[in-house]
């Protein structure tokens, strides 16, 4: 899985989207609930950087693939909905 750019997306893809779950499912509650803003902090960043480079992996591997701009925006839009990147990972790259 990790001897190509293809499956580090693979698996980019699957840590950012357990990031961003942990961000709305942990990180959120406890900032607003708990009025501790160091979750969101913490989660917030880690979150951030997977997501840049979920991002410049997705434009390498699309580059590298040959995917349409069509294929590329879909996957990159759908990965801001919440478990979005869970099934890009099942029903996009599964297949490639």
């Amino acid at each position: 899985m990790f001897t190509t750019a293809f499956g580090w997306f693979r698996f980019i893809t699957i840590v950012e989207g357990i990031s961003y779950v942990l961000l709305l499912a942990i990180g959120m509650p406890i900032k607003y609930i708990l009025n501790i803003g160091e979750a969101t902090l913490i989660l917030g960043s880690i979150h951030g950087f997977l997501f840049i480079v979920f991002g410049l992996l997705l434009l390498y591997v699309s580059i590298r693939s040959k995917w349409s701009f069509i294929k590329m925006a879909l996957i990159f839009i759908v990965s801001f909905i919440p478990f979005g990147n869970f099934v890009i990972d099942r029903k996009v790259l599964k297949q490639s």
